[in-house]
């Protein structure tokens, strides 16, 4: 998918933590931020702060000790959402008070009006509007609504509540234990999973436009996709928009298929993939062959290769140099 209009400026992604000694600081932190941050509560400020800001979205994380209230708006044409947790419910968003398992949504209408809690930690990705509203289409399969534009306080079903802050939460703490993620083909993936939990957060679109296509041809036409791009691999959402297909469609075709989801079977064919090359260049190091292929994380992918092949990949290495040639004496009368 294209980079959303109206967002952020075009950047290299970046990943860090920082500590904060100041209120003020948070608004370098906020690209297009036009507010104020207020200290209300007594006492000397201290706090840290996450970002992961990838090709689409930014996730911030912010730890901090004192009421703060913050006033103004983000950057044109962004939509926000923010999970309710116990380490955060104390604070009041719009002047309402919200309870743990709750979505605050901040569509690019809308005014930024937060008090938060004293010693709070709160969590939230942002991303173009455009580009979420796009999202919600490509994965629904046209049958997605009009994406919320305004400021909204949501109570989604517990396990999708669970996914979004689960996949939020992951993927900053991945970026900002290697930063280097956000550039590479798998760090493009994670950035898609979660803008399609939070999509499937937000707008749930019960059943899904039937495919023109049958199953058995969707399948295929789906690992053409995903055989064409095997070094820089694509998203769920990419592959629901070239497809033409909603995420449950697609979803519902591999597992009828194949016995598993359409993601699952997209990384057992790049590890094969990569098996394969182990193989065929002795010469060429593991490191380099895997993330030829979009396995940047190389303790996620020893991982995975072991799961599926039942062995390490250096166990392969060493398998692949020291194969012995076996000669054929066929018995007598069939030579």
């Amino acid at each position: 998918m294209s980079i959303p209009r109206g967002s952020f400026p075009a950047q290299p992604p970046v990943a860090l933590a920082r500590s904060l000694s100041d209120f003020d600081q948070l608004a370098a932190f906020y690209s297009g931020w036009s507010g104020r941050f207020e200290q209300l509560s007594s006492g000397r400020f201290d706090g840290t702060l996450s970002l992961a800001r990838g090709r689409a979205g930014r996730i911030v994380s912010v730890d901090l000790n004192q009421t703060v209230l913050a006033r103004g708006r983000g950057a044109p044409g962004l939509f926000s959402l923010y999970t309710v947790t116990p380490a955060n419910a104390g604070g009041i968003w719009q002047g309402r008070r919200l309870d743990p398992g709750q979505f605050v949504v901040h569509g690019p209408d809308t005014e930024t009006n937060h008090y938060t809690a004293r010693r709070c930690t709160s969590t939230g990705i942002s991303a173009g509007a455009d580009f979420m509203e796009e999202a919600a289409r490509s994965l629904s399969g046209g049958a997605a609504g009009a994406w919320p534009t305004t400021w909204d306080a949501l109570v989604p079903a517990p396990d999708a509540y669970s996914r979004v802050h689960n996949k939020i939460l992951q993927l900053l703490a991945r970026a900002v234990a290697d930063p280097a993620l956000l550039a590479t083909g798998e760090g493009h993936q994670l950035e898609q999973e979660c803008v399609r939990a939070v999509v499937a957060g937000v707008a749930p679109v019960g059943v899904a436009r039937r495919s023109a296509l049958s199953l058995a041809a969707l399948v295929r036409r789906a690992e053409e996709l995903m055989r064409a791009h095997l070094r820089e691999p694509l998203g769920a959402i990419d592959l629901c928009k070239e497809l033409r297909v909603s995420d449950r469609t697609l979803r519902l075709a591999f597992h009828e298929r194949l016995g598993l989801g359409p993601m699952a079977y997209y990384k057992a064919v790049r590890l094969n993939t990569v098996r394969s090359g182990l193989k065929a260049d002795p010469a060429a190091a593991i490191s380099d062959v895997a993330r030829g292929y979009g396995f940047h994380h190389l303790g996620n992918f020893a991982a995975d290769y072991r799961r599926l092949f039942g062995e390490r990949p250096s166990q392969t290495d060493r398998a692949r140099s020291t194969e012995r040639v076996f000669t054929f004496d066929p018995p007598d009368g069939l030579a």
